[in-house]
């Protein structure tokens, strides 16, 4: 007996309904939740700066020359090349960028700012992501240590430098905000009189998929564990105290098993506040200034939740280098995917 088209219809209908009825368990709760993915990047200023602080006069000049070649050295450019790479390879919906850094120079003896920029990690590194098609944009910047000298190249020497946060095409953000830390080292210069790090950190609110979660990009101090502590008591009486499901990406300094005891207290601090590492327990620091030498043996860069979010995947980046045989930065890259309820 021939089927009308009116019974096919009936039975076509049924046949979907019962479909949707034996869906599983899984199926429901994968509609519930979606992964993000989130990527903090040490960009590495590109020499140590520290000498400049015990020289004065002609020394310091010399040493001021000396740091502008040695950061040309690094090749920035094709250091940002390649971490532009590893961004739009991993594709994470949140990047921290921490040692985001400007050069620039002027005339001698100008008490001017300088204008002439001479390398700029950030505009790089968005050129780079353009070419290749991957689609981010800056959501916040916050570069406040900025210091300025004469060299023996008769320039003034401008460095600029602090955190910034990327986000991916599709990625709402809002209440942006991006402080210093009140706490903050100065160290005593002589030519320079007394200079603050200017440490700092930024927050946002995200919507990433119908997941709704706060973010906080750091840098803890490096050079004393007494403002790191409290660099990291001022994240969580603060950035970190949300309603919403709260990222901390960046570099801390600091880490539970870091060999000296003084380098610890920091990270103890904001798990005690509750916060969880969600990132591969491998190590990712640090090479040598000059990027061709040392070896990754300890973790200072983390990414961690609270609550404590389902760790789907973490990786690092970075091993790659340029065609001078230079790694991108002296930490690798983290890259750690979480999992997140929807419609919070």
């Amino acid at each position: 007996m021939t089927n009308s088209p009116r019974k096919l219809v009936a039975v076509a209908l049924a046949a979907t309904a019962l479909t949707a009825g034996l869906a599983t368990p899984a199926d429901a709760a994968k509609k519930k939740t979606t992964d993000v993915t989130f990527m903090t990047r040490n960009l590495f200023l590109g020499a140590d700066l520290l000498p400049l602080a015990t020289t004065k006069g002609a020394d310091f000049e010399h040493a001021a020359g000396n740091l502008l070649n040695s950061v040309k050295a690094t090749d920035p450019n094709g250091r940002m090349k390649l971490i532009a790479g590893e961004i739009a390879k991993a594709k994470p919906d949140l990047v921290g960028l921490q040692e985001v850094t400007l050069w620039k120079t002027g005339p001698k003896n100008d008490p001017a700012p300088a204008k002439n920029v001479v390398i700029d990690y950030l505009a790089t590194l968005k050129r780079e992501l353009r070419a290749r098609h991957a689609a981010y944009r800056v959501v916040a910047d916050q570069r406040t240590l900025s210091i300025e000298g004469p060299t023996d190249q008769n320039v003034d020497l401008r460095f600029t430098d602090g955190n910034v946060v990327l986000a991916r095409k599709g990625v709402k953000v809002s209440r942006v905000r991006s402080r210093d830390f009140k706490n903050q080292l100065k160290i005593p210069t002589q030519a320079l009189g007394t200079v603050s790090v200017n440490r700092s950190y930024n927050e946002l609110d995200a919507r990433v998929r119908g997941a709704k979660l706060h973010l906080v990009n750091a840098h803890l101090e490096a050079y004393s564990p007494e403002f790191r502590l409290k660099q990291a008591k001022e994240l969580v009486a603060g950035p970190l105290k949300s309603k919403l499901p709260t990222v901390l990406v960046g570099d801390l300094n600091s880490g539970p098993n870091l060999p000296k005891p003084e380098d610890r207290p920091p990270f103890r601090a904001i798990a005690k506040a509750g916060f969880k590492d969600r990132r591969t327990s491998k190590p990712q620091c640090c090479f040598d200034d000059g990027l061709k030498g040392g070896k990754w043996d300890h973790i200072v860069d983390h990414i961690m939740s609270k609550p404590k979010l389902k760790l789907v995947k973490s990786y690092v980046t970075g091993r790659e280098t340029t065609p001078g045989g230079l790694h991108p930065s002296d930490h690798g890259g983290v890259v750690s995917v979480l999992r997140f309820t929807r419609g919070r």
